[in-house]
């Protein structure tokens, strides 16, 4: 088994400011539970940054300016989970955070995903993708992802509807299971509608589609040359 490094970032409690939201519930537990379920899988933990400890500077890539240190933080581990509210308009993702460091949102046309060490990242918000048509998904994705192989996120809105969605899928993914079933099988829920999807990249399309159907941790050093095609599944 590879060895992989990994960090996480979460936000429940917001403020009274210009980064005002409504608070959230299990954020700390599904990241941090991921993180525990990866370590005690062998893997690293190498940060673990929530409330007004995780930062928007930690995502955004420094050709964006505005201070990206993304390639400290965010990409320079292999696996990153993020968990907090997510919205998505004019193609781009948007991350809310409860301090602003140096933005009150992250958005996605500011990130290089993979552009160092990055692989994989969960983004456990809402609004990963608006819906799962091509358009919806590589407007989206097309551009951030530079290198990383896959995202695992979720279709519209989404509830934590169980504190141990994070180290369900920590302890698959940590275990070398097949990465988009293990978030499939471990995020879905019928009862409150959630509908998670994984999004793989390739230089090819059959290139994306073997990353989306069998990648594990173990590819970690087969890199994605080109983001030419995404490839990409969803449990409604």
């Amino acid at each position: 088994m590879i060895t992989i490094t990994v960090g996480v970032e979460w936000i429940n409690d917001f403020h009274s400011d210009a980064c005002s939201q409504n608070k959230l519930v299990y954020m700390n537990s599904h990241a941090e539970g991921f993180l525990n379920s990866m370590v005690a899988k062998g893997h690293v933990s190498v940060f673990d940054w929530g409330n007004d400890n995780a930062w928007e500077t930690d995502f955004r890539n420094p050709a964006s300016g505005g201070g990206g240190d993304a390639l400290n933080w965010s990409d320079e581990v292999n696996f990153c989970y993020f968990a907090d509210h997510g919205g998505n308009w004019s193609n781009v993702l948007h991350i809310a955070f409860s301090k602003s460091h140096n933005q009150c949102l992250g958005a996605s046309d500011t990130w290089k995903l993979g552009a160092k060490n990055l692989k994989w990242l969960v983004l456990d918000i809402c609004d990963g993708t608006l819906d799962t048509t091509a358009s919806a998904v590589v407007d989206v994705w097309g551009g951030p992802m530079q290198g990383i192989h896959l995202i695992f996120t979720f279709v519209g809105n989404t509830s934590p509807w169980s504190a141990s969605e994070g180290s369900d899928f920590g302890s698959d993914a940590g275990s070398g299971k097949v990465l988009s079933n293990a978030w499939l099988d471990r995020t879905f829920s019928s009862s409150i509608g959630n509908s998670p999807i994984a999004i793989a990249a390739g230089a090819t399309q059959d290139e994306a589609i073997n990353r989306r159907e069998n990648e594990t941790v173990n590819w970690r050093d087969y890199p994605v040359s080109s983001t030419n095609w995404l490839a990409w599944k969803w449990r409604y």
